[in-house]
């Protein structure tokens, strides 16, 4: 008598597992969907973003087809590939930025230089 228990407790758990990895897939699957939106919106385009929408389809097809466990994985390295992505491209901005303030540095400390060799220019010819 208590088999088949034990056999309605573990079929229902599987169940339940069963439906929280479809859950899972399917959570995962938006999130990527929507960094893949702002990737767009941002205009990043890079290799990193090609190998997520590529993962990302995969994923779907996956989740089409019941494989709920290889969709999750596949839309998890998709988001994290756009999260890559958008890092890239704030690291490429703000190496450029950085960039432009050097040269901004570089042309204000040139012309301190000029200021500081004019003002000891009019003190030498100041002195009686």
């Amino acid at each position: 008598m208590q088999k088949p228990i034990l056999g309605l407790a573990v079929a229902a758990l599987l169940a339940a597992c069963g439906s929280n990895q479809a859950l899972l897939a399917r959570r995962n699957q938006s999130e990527a969907q929507q960094l893949q939106q702002y990737c767009q919106k941002a205009g990043v385009k890079n290799p990193e973003t090609v190998k997520a929408d590529q993962t990302l389809q995969s994923a779907a097809a996956h989740l089409a087809d019941g494989k709920e466990d290889q969709a999750a994985s596949e839309s998890d390295l998709a988001a994290t590939l756009y999260r890559l992505a958008l890092a890239s491209k704030e690291l490429s901005d703000t190496q450029a930025q950085v960039e432009e303030l050097k040269k901004g540095l570089a042309k204000d400390k040139d012309q301190l230089q000029t200021y500081q060799e004019i003002l000891s220019e009019m003190k030498a010819t100041r002195k009686p």
